[in-house]
């Protein structure tokens, strides 16, 4: 009879000892899974990071292509009114002589 209950404590202690080695592998796969996790939102981040980033540089691009082409254009005007004006200040001027004196 004391065999067998030497033998029922032995699986006993055997059983408890897969139990504890369970645990911890649950506890090692836990940290290996929140590693992972940890891993992957970083890699993601930084994803994100560069992506916005290489969108922002071409927004940039893109706004100071935009303000060069309007400055040029603006120039482009005021040479033209510039222009129109030095030939036809004469006209303008005796224009608005006529107007306030009509008045």
């Amino acid at each position: 009879m004391e065999d067998i209950i030497s033998k029922l404590a032995e699986i006993e202690a055997a059983a408890s000892h897969i139990m504890d080695d369970v645990t911890e592998q649950k506890k090692q796969l836990a940290l290996e899974y929140e590693e992972s996790i940890q891993k992957f939102d970083d890699t993601i981040d930084k994803e994100v990071q560069k992506k916005s980033e290489n969108i922002r540089q071409k927004l940039e691009i893109q706004m100071k292509d935009e303000l060069a082409k309007q400055r040029s254009e603006t120039e482009a005007v005021l040479n033209q009114m510039e222009t129109y004006y030095e030939e036809h200040h004469t006209q303008l001027a005796q224009q608005i002589y006529d107007k306030i004196l009509r008045k």
